[in-house]
């Protein structure tokens, strides 16, 4: 809270990845701006890498196995499908809270073609 306080004192509650305006501390995310892990242990501890962004816009910059993890972050409203390719408002989705965006990666009609797949067994 103390942070959130003196950035907006400062006009610095401005997300690094989006440019929007941060407007509650709970949105608040400190981030590096270049990933540091694998690459250089001084980027962690450099000042000019810190910035500042919305929790929904911070990404983790490796997951396990060290593959890269490139959440898609679109206008607000909208989420990533990850069969579509395209960003479709967040109505075409259904719950999924132990996402970072608290949806499914896929939208509704998406998932319901994988699920009818995987149930369609081929003949012997």
């Amino acid at each position: 809270m103390i942070l959130f306080n003196l950035l907006r004192r400062h006009g610095e509650n401005v997300c690094f990845k989006c440019t929007r305006l941060i407007e509650t501390a709970d949105e608040l995310s400190i981030e590096h701006k270049e990933p540091w892990e694998g690459v250089s242990v001084e980027l962690f501890w450099d000042l000019e890498n810190i910035s500042f962004s919305h929790l929904r816009c911070n990404r983790t910059h490796r997951r396990k196995g060290g593959r890269a993890d490139t959440k898609k972050v679109g206008p607000d409203g909208t989420a990533w499908c990850r069969n579509c390719k395209a960003f479709l408002h967040i109505s075409a989705f259904s719950r999924h809270s132990s996402r970072w965006n608290g949806l499914q990666p896929w939208c509704n009609g998406c998932y319901e073609r994988r699920r009818k797949q995987s149930k369609v067994s081929p003949e012997s």
